[in-house]
C-alpha cells in the first residue's frame, strides 16, 4: 500500500507543477492519503505536508535517474523502471551522498527540475562536492573521470580521445584551450568537450580553517565500470 500511495502523490504532485495528466485515482489510496494528512478530500490536491513528501519522492527519483544513466550507463528502457525502485527505499544520507557525487544536479536525464535539497544548499558550506566538470577544474588539478553527459557526438569524440571512465587526468592548462595530460600523453579539448566531461577531482591537501585540519567528507562506495 505504501508504494502505491507514494506513486499516487507523485502523480498528484506532477499534475499540479508539471500538467502531468493524472488517472482515475483508486479510491482506497485517496482515502489512505487523505487519512495520512497528506492529500485533501478533493483527492486532487497536497496539504503542505503532501507537498514536501511528494517533492521529496519526485527529487529520489529524478537523482536515482540521473545515476543510473550517467554512473552506471543503464540504458533507457531500463531506468525509469529502476529509479521508480529506488525511489522508495534511498536513505536521506544514501540521497545526500549520490546528490553531492553527481555534483548537486539541477535537471535529470529527460530535462525536468530536480527539487533541490538541504545538501544543495548548503553545499558549498558544509558537504564538498567531489565530481566537478571538467572545464571547472584549474591547473594542477587532478582526477579520475567517471562519466561524460551529452550527445553522441559528443560520447564519440571523448571515446576517439581514449578518454575512458577510469582513466586519471591531470589538468595542465585552461586556456586558450583545455589541455590534460594522461600518463605521457597530453590533450587539447574545446570547451564543449571538456564541459562533458565530469571528474572525480583528487584532493592533494587538508585546508586549513579556524584551530584545526577539516578533511573533506568522503563516502564509503566505488562505482566500477565493466
Amino acid at each position: 500500500m505504501k508504494e502505491d500511495a507514494e506513486n499516487l502523490l507523485k502523480e498528484i504532485w506532477l499534475s499540479i507543477h508539471e500538467n502531468y495528466e493524472l488517472k482515475e485515482v483508486d479510491g482506497s489510496l485517496k482515502e489512505y492519503l487523505v487519512e495520512e494528512g497528506l492529500v485533501r478530500e478533493d483527492g486532487l490536491s497536497l496539504t503542505e505536508e503532501g507537498e514536501k513528501r511528494a517533492r521529496k519522492i519526485i527529487r529520489l527519483h529524478r537523482l536515482a535517474e540521473r545515476l543510473l544513466n550517467d554512473v552506471l550507463g543503464m540504458r533507457e528502457g531500463q531506468i525509469e523502471e529502476s529509479a521508480c525502485k529506488f525511489e522508495h527505499v534511498i536513505s536521506d544520507e544514501v540521497e545526500e551522498a549520490i546528490c553531492t557525487l553527481l555534483g548537486h544536479p539541477t535537471a535529470c536525464p529527460h530535462g525536468l527540475s530536480i527539487p533541490p535539497g538541504e545538501c544543495c544548499v548548503k553545499g558549498e558550506r558544509e558537504v564538498e562536492r567531489i565530481i566537478f566538470r571538467l572545464s571547472e577544474l584549474s591547473p594542477g588539478d587532478e582526477g579520475e573521470i567517471k562519466y561524460v553527459v551529452g550527445g553522441k557526438d559528443l560520447s564519440d569524440k571523448v571515446v576517439s580521445f581514449g578518454l575512458l571512465p577510469g582513466e586519471r587526468l591531470k589538468v595542465i592548462r585552461v586556456f586558450p584551450s583545455f589541455v590534460i595530460q594522461i600518463g605521457n600523453t597530453q590533450f587539447a579539448l574545446d570547451r564543449d568537450l571538456a564541459s562533458a566531461i565530469f571528474v572525480l577531482k583528487h584532493e592533494n591537501r587538508i585546508e586549513e580553517k579556524g584551530f584545526g585540519k577539516r578533511k573533506r567528507r568522503r563516502f564509503g562506495f566505488k562505482f566500477r565500470f565493466g
